[in-house]
């Protein structure tokens, strides 16, 4: 892997829009494959805002835990200690009595309402979530194409526009260019990897030829052919 990095004033702009698998402890856990077990919901449903179209979720653990910020690194080795300190607000409980679903979010919201079993997963506040597709890698044969930054529109800022090109053999290639204006100067950097890939269910591995090991969340939109899918927080499109 190949990562440049930039100073600017006494800041070191490193990114490289890759998280590592997080280590094997003992707050480590396997989200369960998402099901509704005689209506108590478990595991990962997601859905599309329909104002950005962009991947949200609800995902529901044991003792009551629930979190709808998507995680990051992938699902089968989810360290919720770490995820609620850092998205303590988008954390909270859940309880279920009937089909009645109760929420409480860590910023103090609460949701309280009906939660409907749909074919496909559940409703609950107007909102509707699904079971996670599942594909093989075979169908991800492309060219993807994410963006984000703080200057997307324009002006001051920093973004990054990254690459990915999957073949059908299960290779890839990973590249990236991050730049823009920060304090009036023009800032650049880049990266680039390749290697192997893996997914398995919601979860996605990236094996490098340096021997660098990342795992993602992997939520592709429903259709065939895929012409969408979040990597944690990052949004693919297909492009070839």
């Amino acid at each position: 892997m190949t990562v440049r990095r930039l100073v600017v004033g006494s800041t070191v702009a490193l990114m490289t829009g890759l998280v590592l698998a997080p280590p094997v402890n003992a707050q480590s856990e396997r989200v369960p494959e998402a099901a509704v077990v005689d209506g108590v919901p478990r595991g990962l449903f997601v859905g599309r805002s329909l104002l950005t179209g962009r991947a949200i979720c609800l995902l529901f653990l044991s003792n009551g835990r629930i979190t709808r910020f998507i995680p990051a690194g992938g699902l089968d080795r989810f360290d919720w200690a770490r995820h609620r300190a850092d998205h303590g607000g988008d954390s909270g409980t859940w309880s279920i009595r009937g089909d009645q679903l109760r929420i409480t979010w860590g910023d103090g919201g609460v949701h309280d309402g009906p939660l409907k079993v749909t074919p496909n997963g559940i409703e609950f506040y107007g909102k509707r979530y699904a079971r996670p597709a599942v594909i093989p890698a075979s169908a991800l044969a492309g060219t993807w194409e994410a963006a984000r930054g703080t200057a997307i529109t324009g002006g001051s800022g920093v973004n990054a526009v990254t690459t990915l090109t999957i073949s059908a053999d299960a290779t890839y290639r990973w590249s990236g260019v991050i730049g823009g204006v920060v304090t009036g100067r023009a800032v650049a950097s880049e990266k680039a990897m390749a290697g192997t890939i893996t997914v398995s269910g919601p979860t996605i591995t990236l094996r490098a030829g340096d021997g660098t090991v990342t795992s993602h969340t992997f939520l592709p939109l429903a259709g065939n052919p895929v012409t969408a899918f979040t990597l944690d927080a990052d949004a693919f499109t297909r492009v070839r």
